[in-house]
């Protein structure tokens, strides 16, 4: 490490120069984080361990240790600019303290913002405020409303708390989304602010790609799980879309340099989820929500979110690969590896709405998220951590948290279309 100041140290300063808690006007922005935070039986994420020590990756990555500890030296110094523009701005603005940014449970591109939509002047406006709640390094956060109001001097790029967290992350389907949304909005009305945005966007992207091809789920780091190879909640899928959508031409006024960038970051990316896929007695079978970034054994994040195999994700997984126009015969074994893993899985005569598993004569085929590796059993667990193999002993997890899925019925049928024109190639040992 250069004698620059280390992420820790910087965090340290800025929590010194200005005081990140709640002024002013919170109680007018309700954050359903602050209720579960009260729940019986609530506690922290367990697992505070650093995933990416110096000592791990001499370890683990030695043949890429020089690419990790450049990286590594590359989030701290985004860390320090971004804080320290912060900074700037709160004592310009006469300001102590961060306030928390408008909260909404979710932002993408939704059904109804057809067009004709993009068109209008609400569509116009919210990209405005879009652009104002991209963050110093290209990224946005979650969580954010952006239907209220341009950020102001002083408000965080976040909206469940004033602490300065998750700035900026691929959690949630976020930075994607604002690309997306920035693009349609720019085909109906083409403005230079939005297609700049776009390039700082997958610039940021780009940055935030590990050395051996996966993606933290937050950038510049954070620590702990949000330092793990992410597959949760689609968080690579969805990058190494937007990523190959550029290095195809989709943004016309991308450089050629990053379309380049970009279709370099797809092959590796696709490396990263090849190489993540878990192998059980010797058997390829399919991914968890999160891999360790080093040894790419999936691990656990949130306390309820165990060290597992994971349906939704692998499916989402499987939809991706079977979209590369050219197919190593790796590629398509693991295609039929997960396939084969979720043909085996269905549970039938069960319903899953609003978060309630229901007897259901006739109903499914159902798939549960997490699976134990190894049995095959699906689990789930409460805030305490503890698995559990019943979903009627759920508590405070039971409800807010998808456990059982159906997407899977979904990515078997396209496989049936796609394995007629790709034959299964032979395993290797």
């Amino acid at each position: 490490m250069r004698s620059g100041v280390s992420r820790s140290v910087a965090r340290a300063a800025l929590m010194m120069a200005i005081a990140f808690t709640a002024i002013g006007g919170q109680t007018s922005n309700p954050n359903p984080m602050d209720s579960i935070r009260k729940l019986p039986g609530y506690r922290p994420t367990h697992d505070t361990v650093s995933l990416l020590t110096p000592a791990r990756i001499a370890k683990y990555a030695p043949k890429l240790k020089n690419e990790w500890m450049v990286y590594l030296e590359r989030s701290r110094e985004q860390f320090t600019r971004d804080t320290a523009a912060m900074g700037h701005e709160l004592r310009t603005a006469h300001l102590t303290a961060m306030t928390r940014g408008p909260y909404t449970h979710d932002f993408s591109v939704k059904p109804e913002m057809t067009a004709a939509w993009f068109a209008t002047d609400s569509a116009q406006r919210m990209a405005s405020i879009i652009l104002s709640f991209q963050a110093p390094n290209g990224g946005w956060s979650k969580h954010v409303d952006f239907t209220k109001h341009e950020r102001q001097p002083g408000e965080s790029y976040f909206a469940e708390s004033a602490d300065w967290e998750w700035i900026s992350t691929i959690d949630n389907d976020q930075t994607t989304e604002e690309i997306h949304f920035l693009a349609l909005a720019d085909l109906a009305h083409r403005d230079p602010r939005y297609e700049r945005a776009i390039v700082r966007g997958i610039d940021y992207l780009l940055g935030a790609q590990y050395p051996n091809g996966c993606f933290p789920q937050v950038y510049p780091l954070e620590g702990s799980y949000h330092d793990a190879a992410t597959f949760n909640d689609n968080a690579t899928v969805n990058v190494l879309r937007v990523l190959r959508e550029d290095s195809l031409g989709k943004y016309p006024y991308s450089p050629a340099s990053q379309r380049r960038r970009a279709a370099q970051a797809v092959e590796k990316g696709i490396d990263c989820i090849l190489d993540a896929q878990t192998r059980v007695g010797g058997k390829l079978t399919a991914w968890g929500q999160q891999h360790d970034p080093l040894t790419l054994q999936p691990t656990s994040a949130r306390s309820y979110e165990l060290t597992s195999l994971t349906a939704l994700e692998s499916a989402e997984i499987v939809d991706l690969l079977m979209t590369i126009p050219s197919r190593s015969d790796r590629v398509v074994r693991a295609i039929y590896a997960a396939t084969d893993w979720l043909q085996s899985l269905p549970i039938s005569g069960y319903s899953y709405e609003h978060y309630e598993l229901r007897k259901q004569d006739g109903a499914g085929p159902l798939w549960g998220r997490l699976y134990e590796i190894g049995t095959n059993r699906v689990i789930m667990a409460n805030r305490d951590g503890i698995k559990l193999y019943d979903w009627n002993k759920l508590t405070d997890r039971r409800s807010g948290y998808g456990w059982y899925t159906t997407k899977p019925a979904e990515t078997l049928a396209a496989f049936k279309i796609w394995a007629k024109a790709h034959p299964r190639v032979p395993a290797t040992p």
